[in-house]
């Protein structure tokens, strides 16, 4: 991973005061984000002078947080390779168990990445005090608190109805007679259920803390980036300087240099994002349409559950699809605003040259796959093809 180092320009465009709040403000529209990232033992430490500075009572509550948060994720996990042993449904359990590992995997990564994400967020609001960038981000915060509120709304609530679900009183009957299990007469019957239960309740809570912090983290990352290169492509098409056009183009090449890094850092995450999503999505959908139910109220919880992922999905995709064409799109006139200058053409040349702005402007699934307009559509397209193909299957064997 290349390291994110971003000298200071000597010629910077003087900013004015509300600039400057502007841009100290980009740091503390994150503030949620970085909250929900300290919670899940992620410290993105943005303020070194801080840590120094630190008592040793708030250091043994950051280490009682990281591994409460360890806990939280390997618990859940241990209990569903426990479950997919027991219960009857290993259709259902197994890809559970699989998902589980990723997404515990998915967190160590961004782990050992929080110095990094936390040096993006700093470099990024530099740029941004540098460029002028008049982006109101009291209501960049405003939305992401609603992002945040909306999101644990909806996992509160899944998890309220599942605990009043049929589906629930069917897995705890199976529990409590459980043949292996009632040769031990010390340990009481209910036992297992409330294992199960517990087991719910921490990953439901637990994981989706770092799930929502990820989302919103790269997504607004995203929508930063977004509009600085719209800035940068506004301001092109009116620059009259050289001096402006040099600026613009060193601007540009740190934020490619973000955009690089965030590729790097999150390409991972976000492909257990992706692949977490639609694997909900489709236990969702498919219940929802081909398991008979005699109840509603068995229903209600695969509603919410396809609402969270659904969010997370287009968060993800619509953010990153949207940045890299607006990347695109600065790339294109950086590339072409040396022939605004002929007096300083071969010189604005060499430095395109020289700072490869010519390199394709992307994001990615795991290093593998770019993100685009499309993958919304071959998301889909997947689940509808796999799902009907399983009813299918189903139908036959019965």
């Amino acid at each position: 991973m290349k390291l994110l180092n971003v000298p200071n320009r000597r010629k910077v465009i003087s900013a004015s005061e509300n600039n400057r709040r502007s841009g100290k403000e980009f740091l503390k529209s994150f503030s949620p984000i970085l909250l929900l990232f300290y919670i899940n033992g992620v410290d993105l430490s943005l303020y070194p002078w801080r840590v120094s500075n630190k008592n040793k009572k708030k250091i043994h509550f950051s280490v009682f947080i990281q591994i409460g948060c360890m806990s939280a994720l390997v618990f859940p996990t241990v209990c569903q390779l426990l479950w997919v042993l027991i219960l009857p449904m290993k259709k259902i359990e197994g890809p559970l168990l699989l998902v589980f590992v990723i997404q515990v995997s998915s967190y160590y990564f961004i782990r050992r990445s929080r110095n990094q994400i936390g040096q993006i967020l700093k470099i990024l609001n530099r740029i941004s005090h540098q460029l002028q960038c008049n982006t109101d981000y009291r209501k960049r915060k405003t939305a992401i608190c609603v992002f945040c509120i909306v999101m644990h709304s909806l996992i509160i609530a899944y998890l309220y109805i599942y605990f009043c679900s049929e589906q629930r009183i069917i897995d705890q009957e199976y529990l409590k007679n459980y043949t292996l299990f009632s040769g031990f007469s010390k340990l009481s019957p209910n036992c297992l259920p409330l294992l199960r239960d517990f087991a719910v309740s921490f990953y439901t809570l637990g994981n989706s803390i770092f799930i929502i912090g990820t989302t919103a983290c790269y997504t607004f990352l995203c929508v930063q980036i977004r509009c600085l290169f719209l800035h940068i492509t506004k301001q092109i098409r009116s620059v009259k300087e050289e001096e402006s056009a040099c600026q613009l183009l060193h601007a540009y090449d740190d934020i490619a240099d973000v955009l690089s890094n965030i590729d790097d850092i999150f390409s991972y995450p976000v492909f257990v994002l992706v692949v977490s999503s639609m694997a909900g999505l489709f236990r969702s959908i498919y219940s929802l349409i081909f398991l008979q139910q005699t109840h509603f109220q068995f229903s209600i919880p695969y509603w919410f559950s396809g609402i969270y992922f659904s969010i997370v999905l287009l968060s993800v995709i619509f953010s990153a699809s949207e940045t890299v064409q607006a990347g695109k799109l600065a790339r294109e006139l950086i590339v072409s605003s040396p022939g605004a200058f002929p007096f300083r053409y071969m010189e604005l040349k060499k430095m395109v040259r020289r700072k490869n702005l010519k390199r394709e402007i992307v994001l990615t699934l795991w290093k593998t796959y770019t993100i685009d307009r499309s993958l919304l559509f071959s998301a889909f397209g997947t689940l509808v093809t796999y799902g009907i193909l399983i009813a299918t299957l189903g139908n036959v064997q019965s």
